[in-house]
């Protein structure tokens, strides 16, 4: 992080939460997507996938865990584990889904993102996981430069349907 004085903390989200996770979903999706995609499709997939109940029905799952990211008391980003999801490409049996890892844009290059992806990885370890996995948007050079650097490696492709348009997402894992 630039400043040490800045204070970061995570806390798992539960159902009262629900109204957070969707708008930090809606406004951290937005920001990365849309300089490229069409607005009708982008504001569809919004709506239908950060709804206020879907978030907190995805909350209450027990196969799912949001963790919320906080910097000097503001939440800034969150992530999304998800258990039970298998893909052919992946070839351990124990493995969890990091669904979804966004942050706010203006916290971008103070290390945030780093410390959101280290306290998933540490939390699928402490389940017993072997390996996390993602799908991240082909065209997506930042985050597949992320990953990267954190020791992600592409093992195959899904796609990902997105209103009018289906686009293709590497899959990317890490081996815990």
């Amino acid at each position: 992080m630039n400043d040490s004085a800045e204070k970061i903390e995570i806390r798992r989200a539960v159902a009262a939460d629900a109204k957070l996770v969707s708008l930090l979903g809606a406004v951290t999706f937005y920001e990365a997507y849309f300089e490229q995609d069409d607005p009708a499709d982008l504001a569809n997939y919004i709506h239908e996938s950060f709804e206020l109940e879907k978030i907190r029905a995805e909350i209450e799952d027990e196969n799912a865990a949001f963790f919320i990211i906080y910097l000097d008391k503001h939440a800034v980003g969150y992530a999304k584990l998800r258990e039970g999801t298998k893909l052919d490409c992946i070839e351990t049996e124990n493995s969890v889904e990091l669904q979804r890892i966004y942050l706010v844009e203006r916290v971008f290059g103070k290390g945030i993102g780093e410390i959101l992806l280290k306290h998933c990885l540490e939390t699928a370890k402490q389940k017993g996981f072997e390996t996390l996995w993602l799908g991240v948007w082909e065209e997506n050079k930042r985050a597949l430069r992320f990953y990267e650097k954190h020791g992600f490696k592409p093992v195959g492709k899904i796609t990902f349907p997105y209103g009018e348009t289906t686009g293709t997402n590497l899959v990317m894992e890490k081996i815990l």
